[in-house]
Order: C-alpha cells, then sequence, then structure tokens
C-alpha cells in the first residue's frame, strides 16, 4: 500500500474464488413519522463461487433474500459446468440449455470487451467497478478481519456512479426473484435518490499484500424533495446502505448440482402455490 499519505490503491486484479456476502437496502420514515414506507427495500445475496476459466461463465451457489412491501421472497441459483438452476421453495429447476448456451456467449463476450479494455476486475466483467464510486479516498489505518490483514481507507461516494451500478445490481436480483424485485430501483428511483443523498461515507478493507477487497461498506443519508418522493414511495428520511465482503478468495468452492431438479416450465405453478404469482401455470 506505500506509506501513509500515498495514493491508496484498492485492487482490480480477478478475483477467481471465494465466498461473496452482500446487502443493499434503503430503508427510513415516510410522511408524519410513518416507518417503514412502502419505498423500503432489503437485498441480500450470499454465496460462494469460482471461476471456470477465461471467458467461461463462472460457477456459483447463491441465495438472495428480497424484502419490499411487507413480503419477503427468498430464492437460489446454482450455476455448474454447462448448467443454470433456479431454487424457490425447496425445489430446484432446471434452466432449458438454450438458456445456459446465450448465457455463456453473452458472458464472454463480455469478458472479451473488458479484457480488451484492461478491465480485469470480477465486478468490471459485468460492468460494475466498485472502485470508480470512491472519491477523496484516504489511508485511516489497518485492521484485522477474518484472520486477513488489511488496510482501511475512508472514502467519499460518486453518488450517480453508485447508483447506475447498484441499478444493475438490483434488476439481477429481481430477475433472479422470479420477478419480485422489478421496480427496486428504476431510473425515476435512480434520479430522484441521486437528488436527495445528503452526505455519505465509504469504508473499504483491501488486503494489506493482494490489494484485493476483502470489505466495502456504504452509508448514505437521505432527505427528499416533495418532487422526489413520489419515486420513492413516500420516503422523507430514509438511510441507504450497501455492504459488500469477500472471504476465503483464492480458495476452491464446492458447488454442486441440486437434487432432482424440475424443469423450468414447472416454476409457474411453484409460484402459484406459494402466493408469489397469479395466472403463470400452463393451460391444461
Amino acid at each position: 500500500m506505500g506509506q501513509v499519505g500515498a495514493q491508496p490503491r484498492v485492487g482490480r486484479k480477478s478475483i477467481s474464488s471465494g465466498r461473496v456476502d452482500l446487502t443493499l437496502a434503503l430503508s427510513g420514515r415516510g410522511a408524519r413519522g410513518v416507518p417503514a414506507a412502502p419505498g423500503s427495500f432489503s437485498l441480500h445475496l450470499a454465496g460462494p463461487f469460482q471461476s471456470a476459466g477465461a471467458g467461461r461463465f463462472p460457477q456459483f451457489a447463491l441465495a438472495l433474500a428480497l424484502e419490499t412491501s411487507g413480503r419477503t421472497v427468498s430464492v437460489g441459483a446454482v450455476s455448474t459446468t454447462g448448467r443454470l438452476y433456479l431454487e424457490l421453495g425447496g425445489v430446484a429447476f432446471l434452466a432449458p440449455a438454450a438458456a445456459m448456451q446465450a448465457l455463456e456467449q453473452g458472458y464472454a463476450q463480455v469478458s472479451g470487451r473488458s479484457s480488451t479494455r484492461g478491465r480485469q476486475s470480477t465486478f468490471a466483467t459485468l460492468g460494475i467497478d466498485p472502485a470508480a464510486w470512491l472519491t477523496h479516498a484516504s489511508r485511516s489505518g489497518s485492521a484485522n478481519l477474518a484472520g486477513t490483514d488489511t488496510v482501511h481507507l475512508i472514502a467519499g461516494l460518486d453518488t450517480a456512479r453508485f447508483l447506475a451500478d447498484a441499478e444493475r445490481l438490483s434488476s439481477a436480483g429481481g430477475a433472479i426473484a422470479a420477478g419480485q424485485g422489478a421496480g427496486l430501483l428504476t431510473q425515476a428511483r435512480v434520479e430522484a435518490l441521486s437528488a436527495s443523498v445528503r452526505s455519505a461515507r465509504v469504508d473499504i478493507y483491501t488486503g494489506a499484500r493482494d490489494h484485493l477487497l476483502r470489505r466495502l461498506a456504504l452509508s448514505a443519508a437521505v432527505s427528499t424533495t416533495p418532487g422526489a418522493r413520489a419515486a420513492l414511495g413516500g420516503l422523507v428520511d430514509a438511510r441507504l446502505t450497501f455492504v459488500l465482503q469477500f472471504a476465503q478468495l483464492g480458495r476452491p468452492q464446492t458447488i454442486s448440482a441440486p437434487s432432482k431438479p424440475q424443469p423450468l416450465s414447472q416454476m409457474g405453478p411453484a409460484l402459484e402455490r406459494l402466493g408469489l404469482a397469479r395466472g403463470l401455470a400452463p393451460r391444461a
């Protein structure tokens, strides 16, 4: 990292394997002090992942919990070599081979463009670069996280860049959750938040030796204008938080295919049984 006062570095090297734990949440009060206004939400994603090789779709076993409007939806997504599964209500569903092939082709194209541009980080491949969110980063000290020596950085937030990436994350999470997250961060909500963030702080912990990101914690105070409240579900004062943590970096991960998966076409009836959708079951 260099000496105190030197320009801090956040590693952009590829992370080949490990465990990820991510939380994105917006919470606060509505008009007349009503807590947990309809605009509040929380998205949590966690699990192991590992590279399948250059340009190949990665392997992972991720669990996602999405809470919005007083309802929590929990789903899972598992990617093994050439197979993609979605899990809902304890039942696994196998995505069609054509869908997986399309994902792999798209991923290979994006990976190729990222490599050509010299953007090697795992998130850059997805069009997301946490280092670009930071402004005026400075070294604060050191800390030990889960047995790893890290350097602690404090930075300001480029709100527009962060929210653009947060919109991508929430859209992906909503898609996995069978559409339940649609609209978490629409363009209108992103614009309203951008105009309403009053202060923000980012705490970053990177490996003292490898400079790889271990933890990023962001907290922003939101105070809305009357014009922005409609887009944010009536929120008046809120707190926007984002926490991203990595563990077991570089260690092999065990990622197994679910047992007895059903065809993805059977997910509609499963959604109906859980009360998450209506009219999705195929007609006889």
